[in-house]
């Protein structure tokens, strides 16, 4: 089986001849990988897909993720190497040369702007890069496109200090953007899969347990979630919901998502998981990924073991990283985690 086959198995909850081995690789492993700047990979999709494509051909794992990034024509008037970008007319973003971008101010000030239905915020990006990737890694490797989910574009937009007090002082007001925004996700998502996308990677990391209760999960975020799987697999896409953090008090609501998978953070026990959301949804997770680093290579292999053991025998199961993979990692870690994966043990 190749690594796209095995994760199409195991998202169905099909048994499978090994157990697959997705560790979270996007942009920012892969800079490192190539010996090129982060901000390179953000703003150059080419760059982007050509590094994604090293990481799928040069290490053994079954899968890479296509995460935020820009579009060509989304930083068409900048200054080259400038560290600052107006996307959208409406946020600020920061674009550090050797680390991941961020949004350091939103310009929209009423959840009635018209910015906030209209704004395409990295979707250009992420779909450009998708594009730029051979059908030779498509077909060998599951390639995970990302798509973020409506409660954090929602985050995006606002600004997610501004974004959460809003949860508490105007609910109403936020419901009322969000299914307005969701209509926005749903055109997104159907262009990546039109686009011959297979693997939808919903991020939504503002939902975390570490952020939000499992009363405003299940108010603000799962109804969109629901019908955002619902879409995908209708067309016929796969769909993985990735929320960092600890998601223990949220894992309930999490099995009624409909998604197809599930990115367990490593601060989840793997255990548990596995008993709320199999067999319903795969469970994809959750070695700490800091232990992919120089110096953590026993601990690595004394928690991939024991992950292996959790489940074992279990259709469904994904070996992965909690959460992506630091840029320094370790390209032999890579290789330690694939073996133990295969044959439950490293020489």
């Amino acid at each position: 089986m190749t690594g796209r086959t095995l994760t199409e198995q195991a998202l169905q909850k099909k048994p499978t001849n090994r157990l697959p081995c997705f560790p979270l690789i996007d942009l920012a492993f892969a800079s490192s990988f190539i010996g090129k700047p982060l901000r390179e990979l953000e703003i150059h999709p080419k760059y982007h897909a050509d590094a994604l494509s090293l990481c799928a051909q040069k290490l053994p794992v079954d899968g890479i993720y296509v995460n935020i990034c820009l579009s060509e024509t989304q930083t068409k008037g900048n200054a080259s190497g400038s560290d600052t970008i107006l996307l959208d007319e409406a946020l600020e973003l920061k674009l550090p040369e050797n680390d991941v971008m961020s949004i350091a101010h939103s310009r929209i000030s009423d959840l009635d702007d018209d910015r906030i239905f209209n704004a395409e915020l990295f979707h250009p990006g992420m779909r450009e890069t998708m594009r730029q990737l051979s059908d030779s890694i498509k077909q060998s490797h599951a390639i995970c496109v990302g798509l973020s989910g409506t409660f954090t574009q929602g985050a995006f937009l606002l600004g997610l200090e501004r974004f959460m007090m809003e949860l508490i002082d105007n609910p109403s007001g936020v419901k009322k953007m969000l299914d307005r925004r969701h209509e926005k996700v749903l055109t997104q998502a159907s262009e990546l899969l039109d686009d011959g996308a297979r693997f939808i990677w919903i991020g939504e990391g503002p939902a975390s347990g570490s952020l939000i209760s499992p009363a405003f999960y299940d108010t603000f975020v799962l109804p969109y979630e629901k019908s955002l799987t619902d879409f995908i697999r209708a067309k016929g896409g796969l769909s993985i919901l990735h929320i960092c953090g600890n998601t223990t008090a949220l894992l309930l609501g999490i099995a009624k998502s409909g998604a197809d998978g599930f990115d367990l953070d490593y601060p989840v026990d793997l255990k548990r998981a596995i008993d709320v959301l199999l067999p319903n949804i795969a469970v994809k997770g959750n070695i700490n990924p800091t232990l992919f680093l120089s110096g953590c290579e026993a601990e690595l292999i004394t928690q991939t073991k024991a992950a292996v053991q959790d489940v074992k025998g279990k259709p469904g199961a994904i070996l992965s990283t909690g959460c992506l993979v630091p840029r320094d990692s370790l390209p032999e870690a890579f290789k330690i985690f694939a073996e133990i994966c295969a044959t439950g043990n490293v020489n």
